[in-house]
């Protein structure tokens, strides 16, 4: 039987403020996108990329989360990648791929300016 690694490590901005819900055992878990930038050089052109990563974090960092970051805060999420299949209101097989945060990094505001970064401890 072999080892397998499941390890994500990821920084981008919000595009959306934190929804923070809780489970019926009371259980918090706060949902969030961010939005990661990455350039591409193509022949002598730089073509900017964005993909869009869907983030959920648990219990205290989720309350956390929901508490201090906005749309456009500067994040580094820990954690693992998960999958989550479903069916549609029509039966059509769905799924859809994020990651499940253990820890999260505050890294700063919802602007670009020059302020040092702010970590945190959750």
């Amino acid at each position: 039987m072999s080892t397998v690694l499941n390890l994500s490590l990821i920084e981008g901005r919000l595009t959306k403020d934190p929804e923070l819900l809780y489970t019926k055992n009371g259980n918090a878990i706060c949902k969030f996108d961010i939005a990661v930038n990455s350039n591409l050089k193509k022949g002598g052109e730089v073509i900017n990329q964005v993909s869009f990563i869907a983030i959920n974090t648990w219990n205290k960092v989720a309350e956390c989360c929901a508490k201090y970051l906005k749309k456009g805060s500067l994040i580094r999420a820990n954690g693992r990648l998960k999958q989550t299949t479903w069916a549609n209101k029509d039966g059509k097989k769905m799924n859809k791929t994020f990651v499940e945060a253990t820890s999260i990094e505050f890294l700063g505001g919802s602007n670009k300016s020059n302020k040092p970064k702010e970590r945190s401890p959750f």
